[in-house]
């Protein structure tokens, strides 16, 4: 359970989870760890920041509890403790929820301002991007958890802020330093604005692009460069991630069609979280891909990406992705709506209730780290995923067409 503290009242034995200030003040970059050692101590209390986060289930609270033991994490919760870790993870998805909708304005007002040639607001989007970090280091999976819940006209807006998540969690998984972070999550979040310049209409065709029309979205990198080097003050890293995040490791990405060695880091890690999150949203020509069948054809697309970061960012996302569909020994199917720090092979899920060849609903939340463990994930839900994309896409006459997804992806 999560508890906000001051940072005068952190002593040895708590279970860290982050500051709450400005990505740019914190200390130290770990995202949650017990606190054994004096130096992290002093630099927490020295860093001028009011106040953090603890887990008092998995450390010391403020009265000077003993820390949980490791053997304590196998056994049962009363009701008052489960009752207050939902409470809690309520709490977090309210704060997500809250972020998603600040996120969504702040973008669409940076989208209608380059549709006006009026130059990025650099500092509030870097403001935006810190707020993202916090969250991520807060909770890695809650921000990406709602920012799935994307509806076609908010897709645009909640793309760049799920790119920009995405890129820092990977970012985190790397082990990259807290300005290389910070660095990547701004590219992540202006990788698109180019798009600003495209017609809603071509953006949301139903159908399949013709050659013309993707030839136009294919210039939305170059488009975006251009606007953006005009912003003073507007870092390098971030125009060139704008121009190059559809470049290919194999030479045949676009515009410049560069090789390897010269496309960078940043634009590298973008090209991967770009593409999952394009993939994994519903749009109006396509229905979304299950979250582990989207990095399963990802990994197929030889000379896409780079190899590294692809397997990293796999990691990051954890074993069974938000939004992923499993079964289970019961029978039971259900999608992963939360991750389970302690274990990832035992997150939450949202079951689903199949009733009958062509209806399926979605029933209450499991856990699958709740006492009495009696079921486990046994494979993912692929048949339960086809019948309900062939569910929705009887009624939106959206077709599953891998090909065509690719092309607007990538």
């Amino acid at each position: 359970m999560l508890k906000k503290i001051k940072v005068g009242d952190l002593v040895l034995g708590m279970y860290f989870c982050g500051f709450e200030a400005s990505w740019l003040a914190h200390p130290f970059w770990k995202t949650r760890f017990l606190l054994s050692r004096e130096s992290d101590l002093q630099q927490a209390r020295a860093s001028g920041i009011a106040y953090c986060w603890i887990d008092v289930s998995r450390g010391r609270d403020v009265a000077g509890a003993a820390p949980a033991k490791a053997e304590a994490a196998a056994a049962p919760a009363s009701p008052d403790q489960s009752a207050a870790t939902h409470a809690g993870a309520d709490a977090d998805r309210a704060s997500a929820v809250a972020l998603r909708e600040h996120a969504r304005e702040v973008t669409r007002q940076m989208f209608n301002a380059a549709r006006m040639g009026k130059m990025v607001e650099l500092p509030q989007c870097v403001a935006l991007v810190e707020e993202i970090a916090c969250s991520v280091l807060r909770d890695p999976n809650g921000l990406l958890s709602v920012l799935r819940l994307k509806l076609n006209d908010e897709y645009t807006y909640l793309h760049s802020v799920s790119v920009c998540a995405l890129v820092i969690g990977l970012g985190r998984t790397l082990g990259l330093s807290e300005a290389a972070c910070r660095e990547a999550g701004l590219s992540g979040y202006l990788h698109d604005v180019g798009k600003a310049f495209i017609d809603d209409e071509i953006l949301n065709k139903p159908g399949k692009l013709t050659a013309e029309e993707f030839a136009l979205i294919k210039r939305h990198p170059e488009l975006g460069y251009q606007y953006l080097i005009q912003t003073p003050d507007m870092p390098a890293y971030a125009s060139d991630v704008c121009r190059h995040h559809h470049e290919r490791l194999d030479g045949r990405g676009y515009p410049d069609a560069l090789p390897a060695e010269s496309i960078t880091l940043y634009a590298r890690m973008t090209a991967v979280c770009d593409v999952y999150d394009a993939l994994t949203s519903e749009r109006p020509y396509k229905h979304g891909w299950d979250p582990a069948e989207a990095i399963s054809q990802m990994a197929r697309w030889e000379g896409h990406f780079d190899r590294r970061l692809l397997l990293a960012f796999v990691k990051t996302l954890g074993i069974y992705p938000v939004g992923s569909l499993v079964r289970l020994e019961s029978g039971v199917s259900g999608v992963v709506i939360r991750q389970n720090p302690a274990d990832l092979t035992r997150p939450v899920l949202k079951v689903l209730h199949l009733q009958g060849p062509h209806e399926t609903t979605i029933g209450g939340v499991l856990d699958l780290m709740a006492w009495p463990r009696t079921d486990t994930i046994i494979g993912r839900g692929d048949e339960e995923w086809t019948r309900l994309r062939q569910q929705d896409a009887a009624h939106a006459h959206r077709p599953r067409d891998g090909a065509a997804d690719q092309q607007r992806s990538c």
